[in-house]
Parts: C-alpha cells; structure tokens; sequence
C-alpha cells in the first residue's frame, strides 16, 4: 500500500527512509548484508560450500564459528531464492516460439539419523530438470517440509479422522505422518540392527526436523513447477525422464490438453546402469562403429529421407530409417503402442547411456516420420545425471558413503548432514551458483548465458547485494 507511506529523508548509511503516515513511525531497507558480522568471510563461505568443503575444514579455512556458517547459509539461500525468483519470471519468454528438451531424474541423498545412540541414515530424494542445449537447471527440489512437525501432522489428522480413510481421501495427504513415516524406515533396517536395537532407545525422531513429503505428491509438485516456469508460449515442449522414477505419468497427467494437440511429448529413458568404466566405453566405441557402418550401408536411404524432409540431418535420416523398418508397416496406433510399451533400443550406445531403451508415451500419430526421427536422437536423461553427479562432487553432504574395511564393510557416511534442512538449503544454493555463476566450456558462459536469462557472470556482489 504504497500511499500509507512516504519518504522521509536518508540514514547516516545512506539508505532511504520512510514514515508512516498513520502512525509516523519511521523504517528503513537497506541492503542485505546490514548488521552482519564479518561479511568479508561470506564469498569464501560460499565458494567452500560448493566446493566440498565440510563444515569443520569450513570453520577452520574461514576462522568462524559453526553458528555463523549456518546463518550465512540461510542468508545465501534467501538470496539465491530472490535473486533466481526475479529472473526466472520471465524464464518462459526464452522458449517461445521454440522445441526445448528437458530432462528430469531423481537422486537419492543420505542423511544421518537425528539420534545419537543410532547408526543409521534417513533417504530423501533430489529431483532436477535440465534443459538440454544450456544445461539449466530450471527446478531441483527435495522431498521434504522443513515448516510441518510431524507429530504435529499425526494429532490434527487423527483429530479430523485421516487414518480411517483411504489415503486419496484424506485431507491431509501431502505429508508423511510420524507413525508411517517411521514404520515404512523401520521396515527397510532388519539387516542394520537386531530387534533389541530397534525396540531400546524409545523416540526415532524421524526424518529429525520438519516432515517428508509423499513420493506421487512430490512427483506432481515437481512438474508443476517446471510447467509454471516455462510457461505455455514454447511450439513443443519435449520431456525426458528416468523409468524407475514414475514421473511420465505425472507430466501426462498435467499436460493432457498440448498432449492430445501434439504439443508436449514424453518419453521413459531406460539404461544399463552399474556398469564399470572400462564397459561403457567398450561399449561407446561399438555404439560409434556401428553408426558410421550403418551411414555407409544405407546411404541411399537416407539420402531418400533427406529429399523427404529436406534440412534433416544424417544422424536423424538414419533414425527415420530404422524407425520405418521397424514400425512402419502398421497404423500410427500400432506404432505408437509399440514405442510406448517395448520402445524403441537405441542401437548406437552412448558411454553415459549404454544399452539405451526410449519408450514414447504420446505418439498418437500427429507426429511425422521427421520429427520422430529428431526426437529419438535428442532423447535422453544424460543433462539430469550430469548434474547430480556435479552435486556430488560439489557438495560434501551429497556424496556417497564409503565402505570401512573395519566394520565389515558397512557404509560410512561421513559427510552427511544431521540436519535434513540443510538439504533443501544447499540443493538451492548449488542450482543458483551452476545457473548464473559457473561459466563452463570454451566459450566461458553460464548456462543463464547460454538461455538468455543474464547477460553475463552474476558475481558475489551482485547476489549478496540484491
């Protein structure tokens, strides 16, 4: 209400000041950083956190103390939160009018468990979709509620009757309350304590603080939140995702309208996965071979394509190609069941993706043999698996757990938070600076560069200032 106020005068600092005109109090804004403590420490702060330093090497390096590492952490989150929420409300005009491919998987993360007497972790999944070209990260969340008790969630559900209904007709479904919350994480630590360890030491105190969220609800809040941020103004928007994460159904379901249009396709992206170093790339280079064999044993096909849809690239002549051999003798609805049941092996294996499977879920039959062919050889989960694998080794409480040759090689989790707000926090924090402050690649652009959100580095500055 801009008219209770007016402005009245500076401060000694220098920052506007207002009066009430009501009450005639007077206030101030000010920048961020007023009343902070030791400001020239934050870069070095930040820089550390992403740079796999763990909290006590942090403490040491910087010469703070734990308490002011964590406030300059929420300070950073609230302004990784502000600064991406003003540039990327205008993130939809960067895909107008074009055909982006997304990519969208889910790690999971490890935190230890919140009792002390208890040698356990508490999972929570990371979810993150990339845009191909520029490697922007446009959402990564984590499953969980830092702003709900759970305990608290048990009483006002028992009190409004939840736990006798079916869980689709409860009102308040979103959330894990403690009782299943902790039945579903016992049910999995049969083979890490005996019976006498889980029975003794009363409370579990699961997940710690604040409260999971549901895998299906997570699944739709996640995509809704991409589909908000890209908005509607894109010709074909084109979503890849992991088969073990269940999301195509979540996308479909909040796109049925540009699907039945032909204006958003989804595909389920399957792979071999555990395999060694020297295996994917045995496998990278067949993958190679095979496709400069099969350029020169059907040249003359794929120069037909080509005359076909002029402009289509070899690799894509190629796939139209085989896609023809392999479903084009039957209707469009044979066709498209085909793709979204057995999919389609993607015969020239990737050193990321070996043993590569793309089942198409919406080919009801707008789609031409030339855009088939586009999309198969553009569809991949590589850019989400990219990045999770630089979250790990960006920060030290994503990474994994290392077997201990001195405790029967049971996993041990040295980095892991305490703490699982800290996941949420740093999740951010790690997606603000790959978006706007890590330039990468020859020509030294962020991926915020790359997309046409800022038009250069966003520096420390610009960020703790804003």
């Amino acid at each position: 209400m801009p008219s209770a106020y007016r402005l009245f005068g500076k401060t000694a600092k220098g920052d506007a000041r207002y009066q009430c005109k009501a009450c005639r109090k007077t206030f101030s804004l000010g920048l961020p950083t007023r009343r902070h403590k030791k400001t020239d420490k934050t870069g070095a702060i930040m820089r550390g956190l992403v740079n796999k330093m763990a909290m006590s090497r942090l403490c040491e390096t910087a010469q703070v103390s734990f308490p002011h590492i964590h406030s300059k952490i929420d300070f950073l989150f609230n302004q990784c939160l502000a600064f991406a929420g003003e540039r990327e409300g205008r993130l939809h005009q960067c895909f107008e009018d074009k055909e982006p491919y997304f990519s969208t998987d889910a790690q999971t993360i490890l935190v230890n468990w919140p009792v002390r007497n208890r040698r356990g972790t508490v999972p929570l999944l990371h979810m993150a979709t990339v845009h191909k070209s520029s490697q922007f990260v446009v959402a990564a969340t984590i499953d969980y509620d830092p702003d709900v008790d759970p305990d608290e969630l048990e009483k006002v559900m028992d009190a409004v009757g939840d736990f006798a209904k079916p869980r689709s007709m409860r009102r308040f479904a979103r959330l894990w309350p403690a009782s299943e919350y902790q039945e579903s994480i016992v049910k999995g630590l049969p083979s890490v304590f005996t019976k006498e360890d889980l029975a003794a030491g009363g409370k579990y105190n699961l997940p710690g603080r604040g409260s999971r969220v549901r895998g299906d609800i997570f699944h739709y809040a996640h995509m809704m939140l991409v589909k908000k941020l890209i908005g509607r103004s894109y010709r074909v928007a084109n979503f890849c995702c992991d088969a073990e994460a269940g999301l195509a159904n979540a996308i479909a379901a909040l796109s049925v309208d540009e699907v039945k249009r032909g204006r958003v396709n989804i595909a389920e992206i399957s792979f071999s996965k555990g395999l060694t170093n020297d295996e994917r790339t045995r496998l990278a280079i067949e993958g190679r071979k095979r496709y400069h064999e099969e350029l020169q044993l059907y040249a003359a096909e794929i120069a037909q394509v080509k005359s076909e849809y002029p402009g289509i690239e070899d690799e894509d002549a190629l796939a139209v190609h085989i896609l023809r051999l392999t479903y084009g003798h039957g209707s469009s609805s044979a066709r498209g069941k085909m793709l979204a049941t057995a999919g389609m092996p993607w015969p020239f294996h990737s050193k990321p993706e070996p043993n590569k499977t793309i089942r198409l879920k919406t080919d009801i039959g707008l789609m031409d043999w030339d855009g088939l062919g586009r999309f198969m050889t553009r569809a991949t989960i590589h850019p989400a698996d990219s990045y999770f694998n630089l979250a790990r080794r960006r920060i030290a409480g994503f990474e994994r757990g290392l077997p201990t040759a001195s405790n029967t090689h049971r996993i041990w989790h040295a980095y892991s938070f305490y703490n699982p707000e800290m996941v949420p926090k740093l999740a951010t924090i790690l997606r603000f600076y790959h978006n706007y402050m890590l330039p990468r690649g020859k020509e030294k652009a962020t991926p915020a560069m790359k997309l046409g959100v800022a038009k250069g580095v966003v520096y420390e500055r610009d960020l703790f200032s804003f």
